[in-house]
């Protein structure tokens, strides 16, 4: 049984550029709140009103992001948005290749979790034993064609295309000794994806420390799971959830309608 990335079920979309500016601070808020990000994670989403560009916020730590810190890229990664001014991340290329070569991805997300980066750096593969997390059943490929002169950062387009390619028609690939790259079809699928992925790591880690053999999630079950995450009800759930947390963490966006 195959899932493509399809937005049928989904109630909450970012339909106009208005709607997909109030949910990027929100994704940014929330991945923060949630230790997904640290002071350097960035999440883009395709320009609803104009899907040749992706919004992306400026150089900011996600904790600061406010809806005057968004700006539009072009699929070169330039800002082609009223204040050309204002500088986005040096790894923007990941979004803006990703956008190109993939149109059924309409969010992007690259998040540096510590459980994330350690396991990456191990060669074990990923497998799912938490049952929220069957996003990723058939398992993670792993990137490790980072350059050793560019910092171990993705900072141009060569090796942002090379990812892309590692990626493949997949939902996220582990940047190895770097953390992941998340896509998905709206915003908060891409962040129930990532929330859920560092939890299952962190609990095949856990696992892999007693010396045991973790039982994995049937394929059957797994499958099952994988379409139930999709439902719109189990999905509006978890980004209600974790707006209503994040909302409490930073008051500045207590009023923020989500």
């Amino acid at each position: 049984m195959e899932y493509p990335i399809t937005n049928k079920f989904l109630q909450e979309e970012a339909k106009t550029l208005k709607d997909a500016k109030r949910m990027l601070v929100l994704a940014n808020r929330i991945l923060a709140n949630e230790g997904i990000f640290d002071a350097y994670g960035h999440i883009s989403v395709r320009n609803p009103e104009n899907p040749e560009t992706l919004l992306i916020t400026r150089s900011l730590s996600p904790e600061f992001v406010t809806v005057d810190d968004i700006i539009t890229l072009d699929f070169e990664g330039n800002v082609v948005s009223e204040d050309k001014t204002r500088q986005s991340f040096l790894e923007r290329f990941i979004h803006c290749s990703i956008y190109r070569e993939r149109p059924d991805v309409v969010c992007v997300a690259h998040p540096h979790p510590p459980e994330l980066i350690t396991f990456s750096a191990t060669g074990l593969p990923y497998r799912s034993i938490y049952h929220q997390e069957v996003t990723f059943f058939e398992g993670l490929p792993v990137f490790d064609g980072i350059p050793p002169e560019s910092g171990m950062l993705i900072n141009n387009m060569e090796v942002a295309d090379a990812l892309t390619k590692a990626l493949g028609n997949k939902r996220g690939v582990l940047v190895q000794n770097h953390g992941a790259v998340i896509v998905g079809e709206s915003i908060p699928r891409t962040i129930y994806s990532a929330i859920t992925l560092r939890d299952g790591v962190k609990m095949l880690m856990s696992a892999l420390l007693l010396n045991a053999e973790p039982t994995s999630i049937s394929r059957e079950t797994q499958e099952y799971g994988m379409y139930n995450q999709y439902c719109t009800q189990a999905l509006n759930r978890s980004w209600n959830y974790w707006n209503v947390l994040a909302k409490r963490a930073f008051s500045d966006i207590a009023d923020l309608e989500h």
